[in-house]
Formats: structure tokens, C-alpha cells, sequence
């Protein structure tokens, strides 16, 4: 549903946010690199959990915790140019940081590192409940304290984010943050810019404090690449959930080799590596099709699927790997977000084979809430 004009944030309140999460990242104090991790975890999840409109948002702990164990999961495995070595995510050599030795003993590369991430993903294991802890304790309080104050010494901290008390006394009890209004708005508006920012400045935290790989220019790919997951493993199960059929042209297919799994809301634009975003499609519609937002036929087509399909269940009697991690709701959300961003900024929609076009603004009856 569109948010009434009067309740968005204005371009003026979305630059002054760029301005301060700017702030953080060029003034704000970097003993390890988990504010990084912090801002990208809640542009996420406001991209999936909120809205544009300028209200504000209660975001679950372990949710954050969610997400960081995706931002850290790659990043805890050796890094090729270094041999068996770790990058170092934080000031002390001696001491790795928290969630890289957390997380290691998992995130050793092989054909079941996919499957154990979406384990641990899954639910209040351990593992979510010490990152939860690691938050607390290095990042919650620390995130938005800026620059030296007027004495030189103490740091001023800018709650323009979420408020959070002065003091760490019953830290272990907290479980939720509140952002302020208009921030959820804010950070979906410019995630793009945002992410950018972010992996820009962690990219570049890791060289000066990991010296040893110079201008290693497979670093960026490394840390935020996001490994793809073994996709095609989906291909058997769509194609009979597809009546063997591709998912845009319709055009039979012989074989589920015949066609390609396609990621329906573009990779390149939000990676939702999840059968709820799965489709089935020939060679030709998928090459086609690249990176663009398919039209609003395709969204009804994708959406009504969603809201019927028990995917949970589904998969489970499909033999796939894993529990299904997102909902429906939270995928409704990330579509919701990126179609509204194609219509503002104008951007094409992908119509079939051949064909680009206008976005109708019919696609948002597509995603009404069911």
C-alpha cells in the first residue's frame, strides 16, 4: 500500500542521515570492524521489516545477530592470498575478534557450508545467542559515538539512530531496538549509497590492519561477494512445482536441466539467496531477463505463488536442504522496497523476451498484504 506523502521523510531530513551515518564511519572510533556489520544489519533489516513511511521500528536482537552471522560468515574462513591465515577484524593480533572465532569452527568451505549456515540461522542456537551477546557488548552502545568532545577527551554520542541507556547495567536482558522515525525510511531510501559507503570503509579498514595483503584486488569480492549457493539443486523441485513449465514464457522444458534457477527479484539489487525466491526459467528469458525488476504480470504470478505455497512444508517433502529461513512477509517486504524504488527512480521493467517497459503502478496490488 503507498505511504501517504505526508508521512515519508522529506530529501532534506534523508541528506542530513546521510551526513550523520557519515559521520560514523569517518570520525567514530574502529577497534574492530563490527559497526560496519551494525549498519549494514539494520539497513537490512529495514529494508525487509519497515516501510517508507517516516514511523518508527522495533527490530528483535537476534534478528541483528542473524545478520551479522551472514556479514561474517565468508569472512571467517582463510583468506586465499594469506594461505591458512584469518583476516584480522579487529586491533588485537593476538586476539581474533569474537565473531571470526565464533563462527570458524563452522564456516570451513565445503559442499555443506550452505547448509550449516542456514542451520545456525535457523534459531536461538548458541550461536545466535553469543553474537547477540558480542553485540551487546562491543557495538549497541559504542555504534553512534562520534568525534572528541570540546574537552578533548570524552566522545559525544549522536542517538540519531536508536536510543539506548547510558548504562551497560542489565545489558544481557536487552532484546530489541527501537529505531527513531523516519530512520527505517532513511536507510531504505539510500541503502544503495549506504551499503557503498559501508563496504567502502570496512574494505579499507581491512587493508591498512591487514597489511600483508597490499592491493589484493580480490578483497572486496572475498569479503562481500556472497558465495553463490548451490542454486541449481532447486531446479528438480520448481520444475514440478512449475508444471515443467518456464516460469516466464510458459514454453515447455523438457528436463529441469533444461532451464536455469532465476533469483525473481534481481541479485544485483538485494541478495535473497531463498526457494521463495526461486523460479524456474528457459536459457533465453533468464539471460534476458539479467538484472531487471520483471513487470507487474510476472509480480502477480511470483506473489500469488508465495502466499499459497506452504514453503516450509514444501521443501521439507521435496527432500531440500536447510529450513526455510524467510517468510513470505519478509519477502513481501524486500519486494515492496524494490519496487517502489523502480518507480520512483523510473527504472524499466523487464516486460518478456525482448521487451523492456514502463512499470505500471498496478505491481502494488500484487504484494497486499494475504
Amino acid at each position: 500500500m503507498a505511504t501517504a506523502p505526508e508521512s515519508r521523510v522529506t530529501a532534506t531530513q534523508q541528506l542530513d542521515f546521510l551526513r550523520r551515518t557519515s559521520r560514523i564511519l569517518e570520525e567514530g572510533k574502529f577497534t574492530s570492524t563490527y559497526k560496519f556489520a551494525m549498519l549494514i544489519a539494520l539497513t537490512n533489516i529495514a529494508v525487509e521489516q519497515g516501510s517508507d513511511s517516516a514511523e518508527k521500528l522495533d527490530i528483535d536482537l537476534d534478528d541483528v545477530a542473524r545478520e551479522f552471522i551472514k556479514l561474517y560468515w565468508g569472512m571467517s574462513r582463510p583468506y586465499p592470498a594469506l594461505g591458512n591465515e584469518l583476516l584480522l577484524q579487529n586491533r588485537q593480533a593476538s586476539k581474533p575478534a569474537r565473531m571470526v572465532t565464533l563462527l570458524s569452527a563452522y564456516s570451513a568451505a565445503s559442499p555443506e557450508r550452505h547448509r550449516r549456515e542456514r542451520k545456525y540461522l535457523g534459531s536461538s542456537t548458541k550461536v545466535i545467542v553469543e553474537t547477540r551477546r558480542t553485540i551487546l557488548n562491543d557495538v549497541f552502545w559504542a555504534l553512534q559515538t562520534v568525534g572528541p568532545s570540546t574537552d578533548g577527551c570524552s566522545r559525544r554520542g549522536d542517538q540519531f539512530l536508536y536510543e539506548h541507556p547510558n548504562s551497560k547495567a542489565g545489558k544481557n536482558d536487552i532484546r530489541t531496538l527501537t529505531l527513531k522515525p523516519g530512520v527505517a525510511a532513511c536507510l531504505r531510501s539510500l541503502r544503495s549509497v549506504i551499503a557503498a559507503m559501508v563496504q567502502a570503509r570496512w574494505a579499507r579498514w581491512i587493508r591498512e590492519h591487514n597489511p600483508q595483503i597490499g592491493r589484493d584486488a580480490d578483497l572486496e569480492a572475498f569479503m562481500f561477494g556472497s558465495e553463490r549457493v548451490p542454486i541449481r539443486e532447486y531446479a528438480p523441485w520448481l520444475y514440478e512445482l512449475q508444471s515443467g513449465r518456464c516460469f516466464y514464457t510458459q514454453a515447455k522444458l523438457k528436463s529441469p536441466t533444461e532451464g536455469e534457477v532465476d533469483h525473481f527479484l534481481p541479485r544485483a539489487r538485494y541478495v535473497l539467496d531463498e526457494p521463495i525466491n526461486f523460479v524456474l526459467a528457459s536459457k533465453r528469458a533468464n539471460s534476458d531477463k539479467r538484472d531487471h525488476v520483471a513487470a507487474t504480470a510476472f509480480l502477480r504470478v511470483w506473489a500469488d505463488r508465495n502466499q499459497t505455497l506452504a514453503m516450509p512444508k514444501t521443501i521439507t517433502n521435496a527432500g531440500r536442504p536447510g529450513a526455510v529461513m524467510v517468510s513470505w512477509p519478509t519477502a513481501r517486504g524486500i519486494a515492496e522496497w524494490m519496487y517502489e524504488a523502480a518507480e520512483r527512480d523510473n527504472v524499466p521493467a523487464w516486460q518478456g523476451v525482448g521487451c523492456i517497459g514502463r512499470l505500471d503502478d498496478g505491481w502494488r496490488a500484487c504484494l497486499i498484504a494475504g
